[in-house]
C-alpha cells in the first residue's frame, strides 16, 4: 500500500466524534502508526520514526499555542519556554508520547518540585469519551482509566494518576464489581515512562508508551497537556508573603488563542487554565490515529446552502502529481467510506474509513509520497450511495 497525506477541509461544522456532536473547533493532530516496539522508552527521541510524529506544540520559535494566566506573576510579558512541545506516534493499543520542555532559568523561573501544586507540574489528559467532564474534584478521574476522562500527574520524574489514587475515595459508580473503594488503576498499570532532566539548563524531556484500548487506526481520542510553572525562589516568596506555597503560571495547550498566550479564548471557559485541564474536557484536542505517514485536519464552518443530494466530484488537478483534491457532499449525516484503488481493484489508500460526518460540503486534499504512476480509481460509500470516479497519476 502506498503511504500518502491526507487532508481533510470540512466546510460542514459538527463532525460527529466518538459519537459526540462538536459544539466548537477544536485542534485535530493526524497521528502517524508506527511497529510495536519501535521505541525504545528511554527519555531520547533518537528514533527517526520521531521525524513524521503528529505535532502539539505549546511555544517554538515561530509560535505560541499556550493559554497561561501568570497568576501573581503579573509582570510576566510571555510564558517562561524557550521551547516546549509534544510528539506522538502510535501503534495498536498504545500511545508514544514525547514531551520537550525548556524552561528559562533565571532569578524568577527554574525547575523546581516541591509535591503536587507546588512548582513545575505536567498533566498529561486522554479521554475517548469526548464531551465528558472530569467530576469537578482535581482528583484526575484516575478511577475512569483507561476509557478516560483522566489524567497523569508528572512532577520530576514521577507519574502517577494524581498520587495513584492511595487512600482516595471513588464514586460508587465507578468502583470495580467487588466494591473495593481502592479499586483503581495505577499509572504503571498502563503506561511507561522514561525522563531525562537538566536542572541548571531548565531541560525536562519525558517519553510515555501510554496503553489506551481505543488507539486503532481511523479512530479518535481527546487529549491535552497542562500544568504549571513554579520557581524555588518564587515558592520562598510566597511562603514569606502569602503564607502558601502554591505554583503560578498555569497553563493548557487547548484551548488557546495562537500567539496571545494570555487571552481567554472565549466567554463559555471560565478564565482559568488549570481548571479547564483538570475539571473540563470541552476544548480537549483530538488526536487521529492514521496509517501512513503524518497529516492534518482543519475544520471550520460554513455558512452556504444546505445540500441536496449525495454527490462525488471530479477530482482535481487531474492528472495530479503530488497531491489532488477531492469533493464529495453529503444531504444528511452518514457514516462515510473514501478509498482508492488500482486498475486491478487493488486498495491503495483508505482516506476515510467508516467515520461518521454530517449532512455538508467536504474537500479532501490527498497528497502522494509512494504511488506508481498510472489510472486510479477512487470511491465514495455513504448511507446506501455509492459512485466511483478515474483519477491519473503522472510523475
Amino acid at each position: 500500500m502506498s503511504l500518502s497525506k491526507v487532508i481533510i477541509y470540512l466546510t460542514c461544522v459538527s463532525l460527529m466524534i466518538l459519537g459526540t456532536a462538536m459544539a466548537q473547533s477544536r485542534t485535530e493532530v493526524d497521528v502517524p502508526n508506527v511497529n510495536a516496539g519501535a521505541i525504545t522508552i528511554d527519555g531520547m527521541m533518537d528514533e527517526s520514526a520521531w521525524a513524521t510524529a503528529g505535532e502539539a506544540n505549546l511555544v517554538t520559535d515561530e509560535e505560541f499555542n499556550i493559554w497561561i494566566n501568570p497568576y501573581y506573576r503579573e509582570s510576566m510579558v510571555e510564558p517562561e519556554y524557550d521551547a516546549f512541545y509534544g510528539r506522538l506516534l502510535w501503534s495498536t493499543d498504545t500511545l508514544y508520547l514525547f514531551l520537550h520542555i525548556d524552561e528559562w532559568v533565571n532569578d524568577s523561573t527554574d525547575l523546581f518540585w516541591d509535591g503536587q501544586w507546588t512548582g513545575d507540574q505536567l498533566f498529561v489528559g486522554l479521554s475517548a469519551r469526548l464531551g465528558e467532564d472530569m467530576l469537578g474534584w482535581y482528583d484526575g478521574n484516575y478511577y475512569r482509566t483507561p476509557e478516560g476522562p483522566y489524567h497523569f500527574l508528572i512532577l520530576e520524574d514521577q507519574v502517577t494518576l494524581n498520587g495513584d489514587g492511595e487512600e482516595m475515595y471513588i464514586p460508587e459508580e465507578f468502583r470495580w464489581s467487588y466494591g473495593d473503594s481502592l479499586g483503581a488503576f495505577h499509572a504503571s498499570d498502563i503506561c511507561r515512562w522514561a525522563t531525562v532532566i537538566d536542572t541548571n539548563t531548565g531541560l525536562w524531556d519525558i517519553e510515555m508508551a501510554i496503553y489506551n484500548p481505543h488507539i486503532n487506526a481511523q479512530s479518535s481520542v481527546a487529549f491535552n497537556i497542562g500544568g504549571s510553572i513554579g520557581s524555588s525562589s518564587f515558592h520562598e516568596w510566597m511562603l514569606e508573603n502569602e503564607g502558601y506555597s502554591d505554583a503560578y503560571a498555569y497553563y493548557s495547550w487547548q484551548a488557546s488563542v495562537p500567539d496571545e498566550p494570555f487571552t481567554v479564548p472565549d466567554a463559555s471557559v471560565n478564565g482559568d487554565p488549570g481548571s479547564e485541564l483538570l475539571v473540563s474536557s470541552a476544548y480537549w484536542g483530538v488526536l487521529e490515529f492514521v496509517s501512513g505517514g503524518a497529516s492534518s485536519i482543519r475544520i471550520a464552518e460554513d455558512g452556504g446552502s444546505l445540500v441536496q443530494s449525495f454527490t462525488l466530484h471530479q477530482n482535481y488537478p487531474n492528472p495530479f502529481n503530488p497531491s489532488t483534491t477531492i469533493r464529495f457532499n453529503l444531504e444528511k449525516k452518514s457514516p462515510v467510506t473514501l478509498r482508492v484503488y488500482n486498475a486491478i481493484g487493488q486498495t491503495v489508500a483508505t482516506l476515510i474509513d467508516n467515520k461518521p460526518y454530517n449532512s455538508g460540503s467536504y474537500l479532501v486534499t490527498w497528497e502522494v509520497d509512494e504511488l506508481a504512476s498510472g489510472v486510479y480509481f477512487y470511491e465514495l460509500v455513504a448511507d446506501g450511495f455509492r459512485q466511483t470516479k478515474k483519477m491519473v497519476f503522472m510523475k
